[in-house]
């Protein structure tokens, strides 16, 4: 609308605006609807003889279309409104194919399901799913500044810090893309909403904008899958040369705010709070292979999970210790156990090491040096003692002395898992979370010559 002050001067200038708004939206609705119809005129060529799919498609592109009309007519996506998530943009196709592409995906798969009666009921009821999908996200669209209940997953590969240095930067962005691709159908299968995408990271959405008891539940089966996938992604390393990676998740549940958070310029949708920062905290704590969850989403979900003892964990931003629990499997809405974590499977050998540490606190790494001895190894972690009391689940950096293997070590990442106090110090046990390949190499034959000693030993006493 012009002011008082730009009638009379500035009655030319309004009107141009008021012209260019309606031209704008015009092109919008133009470019959806041909978004819509495209498709559906490419897939009705495809249906020849099949008029019940050919039936079905076009109903899907008229309920397309008149969505995209409405959005349009709501006066959704218009400057002056709360920004929607499509402000990324101003092309009116661009938008549009945000929006539709999805469903567009979806009728591609409905097109090689086959022609049988029997399918096409089960892909009515589908289609019908999806496009109940696609007005779900017509309101979040709509969302304006909102608080409510939500269940916040966020994921993190170990040691990929260390893969970016040893491989190029081609390679890595290969890597990174099939790995997103692996999880974000995961995440989309079981109605979650991808958040961001930060480096490594996934942070993914459960129960925003709207809250169902399922929310919980998709996004717990949704972790436990995302780990069970990690090791068909790792096959898939193996084949092209690329290292096994491993990923750490965190969930947890509870209130928070959802708005448009930027400027102008810039600005994304997203949900914000302090639940929001517990479930990275939760994140944080985890050792790869491993998923963790925070009270809230416990208390939820306890009567189909199946998880460890409860880990008392002091955090940032927190006065007083954070319960988590290790997600091991969920029954429901199917059961999915949890893969076990490769240290569990390692081979392990007494030793008698000198080492010295640090204890990291966040990202800092404290000054104050301390002096341990490794009694046991494996190429996944340690147990060593220490005469100082160190607090179980913080981060230590320490560097191995391999010199009787002829090689200089480089700094390696562990968590304290556990301390246990001893007569004669305390007892500590290490998972190594980023430790370079050549250090691992070395631990292998460390551990595979001490192996076949014992095993030389055993039959020379035989």
């Amino acid at each position: 609308m012009c002011s008082d002050t730009e009638k009379g001067t500035r009655t030319g200038y309004c009107a141009q605006r008021i012209d260019d708004g309606s031209m704008k939206n015009t092109t919008t609705i133009l470019a959806l609807i041909a978004t819509a119809l495209t498709p559906t005129a490419v897939a009705l060529w495809l249906f020849q003889g099949s008029i019940t799919q050919a039936t079905l498609l076009l109903t899907a592109a008229i309920i397309s279309a008149l969505l995209a009309w409405l959005l349009i007519n709501k006066q959704l996506i218009k400057k002056g409104d709360q920004p929607s998530i499509f402000q990324a943009t101003s092309n009116p196709g661009k938008r549009a194919k945000l929006l539709l592409n999805p469903t567009y995906e979806f009728l591609t798969e409905l097109n090689d399901a086959g022609t049988e009666e029997a399918v096409i009921k089960k892909n009515t009821r589908a289609l019908s799913a999806e496009l109940n999908n696609l007005r779900k996200k017509l309101d979040w669209v709509n969302l304006e500044r909102s608080t409510h209940e939500a269940t916040v997953l966020i994921s993190d590969l170990r040691g990929f810090t260390t893969l970016s240095e040893t491989y190029t930067a081609d390679e890595v962005v290969d890597l990174l893309n099939r790995y997103f691709e692996h999880m974000c159908r995961i995440i989309y299968k079981h109605g979650g909403t991808i958040d961001k995408l930060i480096g490594d990271s996934i942070m993914a959405v459960f129960g925003s904008p709207e809250s169902s008891k399922k929310n919980v539940m998709n996004a717990l089966s949704c972790a436990a899958e995302m780990q069970i996938t990690m090791n068909k992604f790792n096959r898939e390393n193996q084949t092209i040369g690329m290292p096994a990676l491993y990923m750490g998740i965190g969930i947890n549940t509870g209130e928070v705010v959802a708005s448009n958070i930027g400027s102008e310029i810039y600005n994304e949708y997203t949900v914000i709070g302090s639940n929001v920062n517990l479930a990275a905290r939760i994140e944080s704590s985890t050792v790869r292979g491993q998923i963790l969850i925070g009270e809230s989403t416990f208390q939820k979900s306890k009567n189909y999970i199946k998880v460890s003892e409860p880990m008392q964990v002091i955090v940032k931003g927190k006065r007083e210790a954070v319960s988590m629990y290790e997600l091991l499997s969920v029954t429901k809405p199917r059961e999915l156990i949890v893969p076990e974590r490769e240290i569990r499977r390692m081979p392990r050998v007494d030793v008698n090491i000198p080492f010295k540490f640090h204890v990291c606190e966040g990202k800092i790494i404290t000054s104050e040096e301390y002096v341990g001895q490794i009694s046991n190894i494996s190429t996944g972690g340690m147990l060593a003692y220490t005469d100082h009391e160190i607090d179980p689940y913080f981060f230590i950096r320490f560097t191995l002395d391999f010199n009787v293997l002829g090689m200089e070590g480089n700094d390696i990442y562990g968590k304290i898992l556990k301390v246990t106090k001893k007569e004669a110090g305390y007892e500590i046990n290490i998972e190594f979370t980023i430790i370079d390949p050549e250090d691992r190499h070395a631990i292998q034959d460390l551990v595979n010559n001490t192996l076949a000693g014992m095993q030389q030993w055993k039959q020379n006493k035989v």
